[in-house]
This record gives structure tokens, C-alpha cells and sequence, in this order.
């Protein structure tokens, strides 16, 4: 009942309609409609309620319909769970049996998990934070490319919405003006004996509308809609996002997504630090390699840096993110 009264709402986003109106469509007392518009506030949607008027869902609402995005996406995606908060899509997903194409989508987390333990802030309609399940038959060597295929189908899928033009900031972070707008978390099992990855759980956070960092990531992190007048719906995004990403992995053996990394990259030919095993050392990033891990340059030689537990930053870049 709860989706059916959104559903009508958000097709008069902006604009009232009456308890009478909405009780004849759902065949429900206006009463019944009443408590479940006080009980929809208390989640936090903001809508406002008149007693000539009737309810309107304003234009803050950015509300994510689970049957629409499953009618516009590719059947390789079977389930999708939606939670209006959670404390991680990951999380959640590693501690449930899911299967290959399963989907867990959150309006909101309330410890969304990054790389190296970090968490990611995830404001309730303000951003998207989804998982995913994969069972790709790949050894744990070449996890990083569905780490890069995943980063251009973001970025894709921001570029179809938004005239924005975000980096990828290796591994695994979306940038834009040098603020982390999005990141990138895959976590595998992996058959000890074999190298192979038996599952891989892909996480995705995009920070898309305008909201207030807390103060310790104001100048590390940003919105999609901090750097343009626009605004997008999330789903639309994601529908984008997940589709995208389903047409390159299909082809990831031919690596068809490794000329869109390179040119998207935050960081080829460019300076950075490395921080790596509790030290840091300077180098230039040369060319990204075929299976998404870097050559550097490191005092007139050549290192290959592969995932772990790595983090990079232009050495013009003040924040260590």
C-alpha cells in the first residue's frame, strides 16, 4: 500500500491531490490513507498535507521504484531487494545466499563500507548504493578488470544524465574536480586451490544529489549535482549504470571497456604518491596494462602496481583520500 500511495503521489509530484481521490483509486478508506501518509513522513518524505488540498509529494523526493528499473533491465539481473536503510548492501549480500544477478538496492546505509575499512556516507534519497552478485569464471588476477568495468559503466551512466565529465582515479573512486563523487567496492570469494574467483559481490555508491558532507569529507568528497544545475532521477541512473555494465562484462575478455579506462583515468601520466605497506614513495603512472594494474615509474624503473591494500593521490592533490 505504502508503494502504491508514492506511486500516485510521484505522478503528481509538485502538485496536490486529494485523500478522496487517492482512497477511490486504492479502494481503501481515507483514513487508512491518512495513516499511511503520516507513517511515509515519518521515513522522511517530505510531503506536504492541506486539508482543502490534499497531500504533495514535493520536489526533494527522489524515490526509486524497484518494478520500474526491473522492467528496463536486462534479464541477466533476476531479484532485486530494496531496503529503504541498511547497514550494507555488501555486507548484507555476503551474509544471505544470493545469486548471480541478484540486486540489493538501500535509499540509505548506515555503514556503507569503502575500500581498506573506510566507510561511505550514505544520506537517505540523496545518493545510490547498491550491490550486485557475479559468478565470473576468472582467476583472482584479473579481478581488477570487473573493478575498471564496473568504473567506466559509472561513468557512462553519469555522462548519460549529466553534462559532467568524471575520472577514474585508480582503483576504484569516481572523481570529479578533484572530489570523490562515487566509489567502488568488490569483494570475492576465491577456491584457494585454483586461484579462481568462485563469487564476487560488486558494490557501488554515487553520491548524486546535493547534500552537506559532514565536516571531515568537505574537501574530500562531492555530489554529482555540487558541479552542474541539473537533476536526475536515481533509478534512471541506475538502470543506465547496470545495463552498461552488463554489455561490457559480457565482452570483458576483449577487454572493449579498456580504452574508455584509459581515457577516463585520473591518474596516467600523471605524478602521485603511493602508500603501500605503512610507507609512501613517489612515482609517474605510465600506461595502465591489459588486466587494469599500473606500471609505474619509481626512480628510473618499473613497477607493476596490482590492487591490495594501495591508495594513490596526485602529488598536487593536498587531501590523501
Amino acid at each position: 500500500m505504502e508503494n502504491q500511495i508514492l506511486k500516485i503521489l510521484t505522478n503528481h509530484q509538485g502538485h496536490y491531490i486529494s485523500g478522496q481521490d487517492i482512497s477511490e483509486k486504492l479502494h481503501v478508506s481515507r483514513m487508512t490513507i491518512s495513516t499511511y501518509i503520516k507513517g511515509l513522513k515519518e521515513k522522511g518524505y517530505q510531503i506536504e498535507t492541506s486539508t482543502k488540498k490534499g497531500y504533495c509529494l514535493t520536489q526533494n523526493n527522489d524515490i526509486i521504484f524497484i518494478d520500474d528499473i526491473k522492467k528496463q533491465l536486462h534479464p541477466f539481473y533476476q531479484n532485486i531487494d530494496y531496503f529503504d536503510e541498511i547497514e550494507s548492501t555488501n555486507q548484507h549480500m555476503k551474509s544471505h545466499a544470493y545469486q548471480q544477478g541478484d540486486i540489493i538496492i538501500a535509499d540509505s546505509q548506515t555503514n556503507g563500507k569503502g575500500r581498506n575499512g573506510r566507510s561511505f556516507y550514505s544520506p537517505k534519497q540523496k545518493g545510490i548504493y547498491l550491490s550486485f552478485m557475479l559468478k565470473p569464471t576468472l582467476s583472482i588476477y584479473d579481478s581488477l578488470k570487473i573493478t575498471a568495468c564496473c568504473a567506466v559503466a559509472a561513468i557512462k551512466a553519469i555522462q548519460k544524465n549529466y553534462p559532467l565529465s568524471p575520472q577514474i582515479k585508480w582503483v576504484n573512486d569516481i572523481m570529479i574536480n578533484d572530489f570523490k563523487v562515487a566509489g567502488i567496492l568488490c569483494e570475492a570469494t576465491i577456491d584457494m586451490n585454483t586461484a579462481q574467483i568462485e563469487t564476487m559481490i560488486v558494490g557501488i555508491g554515487i553520491n548524486v544529489h546535493h547534500d552537506p558532507m559532514p565536516a571531515d569529507l568537505q574537501h574530500i568528497a562531492g555530489c554529482l549535482e555540487d558541479f552542474c544545475d541539473k537533476q536526475a532521477q536515481r533509478q534512471k541512473i541506475i538502470i543506465d549504470f547496470l545495463n552498461i555494465f552488463y554489455d561490457d562484462y559480457t565482452k570483458l575478455s576483449y577487454l572493449s571497456f579498456l580504452d574508455d579506462y584509459r581515457r577516463y583515468s585520473y591518474v596516467l601520466h600523471q605524478d602521485i604518491t603511493v602508500y603501500e605497506n605503512n610507507t609512501s614513495y613517489p612515482a609517474y603512472v605510465s600506461s595502465i596494462n591489459d588486466d587494469a594494474s599500473l606500471t609505474l615509474l619509481v626512480d628510473g624503473k618499473q613497477k607493476i602496481l596490482k590492487s591490495g591494500e594501495v591508495s594513490i593521490r596526485k602529488t598536487n592533490h593536498q587531501q590523501h583520500t
